[in-house]
């Protein structure tokens, strides 16, 4: 049978004869080889020649074929110098492809296969586009493209600091993590994130927006602290340290304004104990909480109310 079928493609050649490209699958003739290959396993003798080749189907615009001939490459000659590029091309051929996600994790790869590189810096800044595309993108509902979540790009973002934790993108990386942490309310993780950028970047401009917005999440979008005393108070004694910490910040009268919230629920919060206890009859402690409203928050609605309540009980 294979006799047969090698007659038969001596015979086709011999003569001339045209047929098509997928009659016998992928092998075709190489004169230079004198053999039959098939192009998609077939391997180019030096890594030179393969980094060569698979760079003449990009430049064909065949970027797949390419892709494929540079993991090819990095298979077969994994301790080339060639390896590192060819895996960094693909990240390049893959951003071409418009496919950000596989290149931001082709690029990776390059960091964590050959740490020694001086391709680094230039790939974390590649890192930091891709994850910024992906942070400042805005939903849409009918987008051809599916959009990562902002969990998954805060977990790019903690890759480029995992990268170059000191490095020219790490601050903001921390802070944008936290960021996008925020947007899919995951609170604890938004959290940590930001705080990190507190501890460990200090003198970047990004700690004193990281700490604005730990103040300002945790009294907004908390349940929690919209009710709980001790936690209104650790949101006032947060926002008077940033005021000491930052005194010239933008975020001042922001921040002025922040306490006054966390007055007006504290005040809110001891004025429904008081009447707690007053529908309770327990005219003492009903008393006790009443004067406090009045005393601490004089300024706001409850004690305003408190004061009527107090009138009423005297």
């Amino acid at each position: 049978m294979m006799y047969c079928r090698f007659l038969l493609i001596t015979l086709i050649l011999l003569c001339g004869i045209a047929f098509p490209e997928n009659l016998f699958g992928y092998w075709i003739w190489t004169p230079e080889t004198s053999r039959w290959i098939n192009p998609k396993y077939y391997i180019k003798d030096t890594p030179r020649e393969q980094f060569e080749w698979a760079e003449s189907f990009a430049k064909d615009g065949d970027l797949d074929m390419a892709i494929k001939k540079h993991e090819q490459l990095i298979k077969c000659y994994p301790t080339s110098s060639y390896a590192a590029t060819s895996q960094y091309r693909i990240g390049e051929l893959y951003l071409e492809k418009g496919n950000r996600s596989e290149a931001f994790w082709a690029f990776q790869k390059v960091i964590e296969n050959y740490p020694r590189t001086s391709l680094i810096d230039k790939i974390v800044a590649k890192e930091f586009e891709i994850a910024n595309s992906f942070f400042d993108r805005k939903r849409k509902r009918f987008a051809k493209i599916p959009i990562p979540t902002s969990v998954k790009t805060a977990e790019l973002f903690e890759k480029i600091v995992e990268n170059e934790p000191f490095g020219k993108y790490a601050a903001e990386s921390q802070y944008k993590s936290g960021l996008s942490y925020l947007r899919e309310k995951d609170w604890e993780r938004a959290k940590d994130a930001l705080q990190k950028v507190v501890d460990n970047y200090s003198e970047s401009k990004w700690a004193e927006e990281a700490s604005y917005q730990i103040i300002w999440f945790s009294l907004k979008k908390s349940p929690k602290i919209a009710t709980d005393l001790t936690s209104l108070e650790e949101t006032i004694d947060k926002c008077k340290e940033f005021k000491r910490t930052f005194p010239e910040s933008k975020r001042g009268k922001a921040t002025e304004r922040i306490i006054e919230d966390a007055h007006r629920r504290k005040a809110e919060k001891l004025y429904q104990i008081g009447l707690f206890y007053e529908k309770r009859r327990e005219r003492k402690a009903a008393l006790i909480y009443y004067e406090k409203t009045i005393r601490l928050y004089p300024e706001t609605e409850a004690a305003k109310t408190a004061e009527e309540r107090l009138k009423k009980l005297k």
